[in-house]
């Protein structure tokens, strides 16, 4: 597991501003991870649908210093390793099971 697989990060006013900004300043890989942020999957929920974009967690951690996003709280080690075991597996993408900060079971902790 990675240092970021069980983050969950939300976007910031200074993000929102990024989307609706016509300038071009920011790469369109960027743009695209920053569009998906949606402050309740961690980061590990995002890779088997971003693939296009690896290395993804770097992304995060770039629009983070550029103050996009910000840390909303984690997931459990458990439940983002049972995700991630899923994945290698090869089960198809909508069978994967749910991990975010809604679900009770996936044992999300916001950040205080």
């Amino acid at each position: 597991m990675s240092q970021l697989s069980d983050v969950v990060f939300n976007i910031t006013p200074t993000g929102y501003s990024a989307l609706r900004s016509e300038s071009g300043s920011l790469a369109l890989s960027l743009k695209t991870v920053l569009t998906m942020v949606d402050g309740i999957c961690p980061v590990a929920q995002y890779v088997p649908f971003l693939k296009a974009f690896d290395p993804l967690e770097e992304k995060f951690l770039i629009l983070e210093r550029m103050g996009y996003v910000k840390r909303a709280g984690t997931i459990s080690a458990k439940a983002v390793s049972g995700f991630e075991q899923s994945v290698l597996q090869g089960d198809p993408l909508s069978r994967l099971p749910r991990i975010d900060a809604h679900n009770g079971e996936s044992g999300f902790m916001p950040l205080i």
